[in-house]
């Protein structure tokens, strides 16, 4: 799959929706306005956002995927005619997203909705058109399985090996949606990040591994937190923090 890299990315950012409940991170139907665009999020290390279907869905690890009568209704968590597949607090993700799945030749949106009268909060919601649900969780479900397989494996392989450069890049793809995503921290200049998933959390720190670094999981009240650790340079470091700059295949 030429494109594995790209939707292991989009379903690693979807993965890592769903810790807690922070007002950015209100369940699907709430009644959001939608807002003039692209707005600032709450600060670095903030909760993420809500566990849509489309993370519902892909949190399944290798279970079947879902039948046509498990798509989501036309209701109050379709924007603009479309279905919600995952909701954020940070603009960056969702704007990620989209371009990802735009990539993949999936019609996806993102809008920023606003909520919460005085103590106004921004929710960053990415929808695809609901003729193509179906296709694009199977896509990103099958994606997310191969690019875990591909990281997981133990077998030896060499350097220059291509096996090992496809891990190699799909561990970078890992961290960097972790970090537009799963509310990033920084301590002493090393850094961690929050989720919900275990399987992106075990994904989080073999991915560290492999760009020659050492990372964590420690149990948090309602989240997992995966911490690096340690670097064996600094370049190792700048591999897993640096954001995408551009989608490539």
């Amino acid at each position: 799959m030429r494109s594995l890299p790209s939707i292991f990315e989009a379903a690693s950012l979807i993965r890592c929706t769903g810790v807690g409940r922070s007002p950015g991170a209100r369940p699907l139907g709430h009644d959001f306005g939608p807002g003039p665009g692209p707005a600032p999020g709450p600060t670095s290390g903030s909760a993420i956002g809500t566990l849509t279907p489309g993370a519902s869905f892909l949190s399944g690890g290798d279970t079947a995927l879902p039948g046509p009568s498990a798509a989501p209704a036309h209701t109050g968590a379709a924007l603009r005619g479309g279905q919600v597949l995952a909701e954020f607090n940070q603009p960056e993700a969702a704007e990620r997203l989209s371009r990802l799945l735009t990539d993949l030749g999936v019609t996806a949106t993102w809008a920023t909705l606003v909520g919460g009268g005085r103590r106004q909060y921004f929710v960053h919601r990415v929808t695809i058109p609901g003729s193509s649900w179906m296709q694009t969780v199977g896509q990103l479900g099958l994606g997310w399985r191969q690019g875990r397989h591909f990281l997981l494996r133990t077998d030896p392989v060499g350097a220059s090996s291509p096996h090992n450069a496809r891990r190699e890049a799909l561990a970078r793809r890992a961290w960097q949606a972790a970090s537009l995503a799963a509310g990033r921290q920084r301590r002493g200049g090393l850094f961690g990040v929050r989720l919900a998933d275990q399987e992106m959390a075990a994904v989080l720190v073999r991915s560290a591994r492999l760009l020659g670094a050492t990372a964590s999981i420690r149990s948090r009240p309602g989240c997992l937190q995966v911490s690096v650790t340690s670097v064996t340079s600094e370049a190792a470091l700048l591999e897993i923090t640096t954001p995408p700059l551009r989608v490539a295949s």
